[in-house]
């Protein structure tokens, strides 16, 4: 069946749910309304619903078309699907294969990663910048291969030292940090990871830390926030910051940043 679609660019989808949280509440529905028909927890609608973000017209506009659909039908089924053409797509209906549906939890996932960029854009990582690009990998739960982590497609941009954009976030593209991550995840109760440079004044933060072999093994078993890596033959020295998820991780990296001014 083919379903109607709303197309959006990915950066803009946290904005549209934002923009139709907050006429819905103004229209009467409840927050835990606003959660189900928007597949969101209901601290996340609170959180839009009390932001204070400029929200561009021509989003304002799909929002309204969007909750009239709610409105007429009492509900509205959103998923997500990404597609492997180069070419604009444009209309209103999209056909999709089935492995270019993005289920709830790899919603929330591309989510949790776009509002982690929203944290660290502006941001000047010049302490931080690793001579490999920075990128954040997060996992579904029960994560059995790197099909199920998404990050950023060949990482942060970074222009002058402050981040400033990405180019989309994709399932199965960082093999490095997805292997290192569901390795971590038999020790530790992480789902996100990213990399940063190894620097001495690291160890200045108040978050616990640990080291790597390596082959990239945990040198012992004890809780970490950091991970060093020292790096070996035609390998840099390394870190890595673990955590629940994307903005956890993000959060992380902002105090760590903190600390070496």
């Amino acid at each position: 069946m083919v379903e109607k679609a709303f197309l959006i660019k990915e950066k803009d989808s946290i904005l549209l749910k934002k923009a139709i949280a907050k006429a819905l509440y103004k229209e009467g529905f409840e927050q835990s309304k606003i959660s189900k028909l928007l597949d969101l927890s209901q601290p996340r609608v609170s959180n839009y619903l009390n932001s204070n973000g400029k929200i561009p017209k021509n989003i304002v506009n799909l929002s309204d078309i969007i909750i009239n659909e709610i409105i007429n039908n009492n509900e509205i089924k959103f998923h997500m699907c990404i597609s492997f053409s180069d070419k604009e797509i444009q209309g209103k209906y999209y056909i999709a294969r089935q492995n270019e549906i993005i289920t709830s939890e790899k919603n929330k996932i591309i989510d949790n990663l776009t509002e982690a960029f929203l944290l660290i854009k502006g941001q000047n990582l010049g302490s931080i910048i690793p001579k490999v690009k920075i990128n954040i990998a997060m996992a579904k739960t029960n994560a059995n291969n790197s099909d199920d982590i998404a990050s950023y497609l060949n990482g942060l941009i970074i222009a002058d030292d402050i981040v400033t954009s990405y180019n989309g976030i994709h399932f199965g593209k960082s093999k490095h940090l997805s292997s290192l991550l569901l390795y971590l995840k038999n020790y530790f109760d992480i789902n996100a990871i990213m990399n940063i440079a190894y620097v001495d004044d690291l160890l200045k933060s108040n978050l616990n830390y640990s080291y790597l072999t390596k082959d990239f093994k945990l040198k012992n078993k004890k809780d970490a926030d950091i991970l060093f890596h020292k790096g070996d033959f035609g390998l840099e020295p390394c870190a890595y910051i673990i955590g629940k998820d994307a903005i956890d991780v993000v959060n992380k990296m902002i105090e760590i940043k903190e600390k070496l001014k």
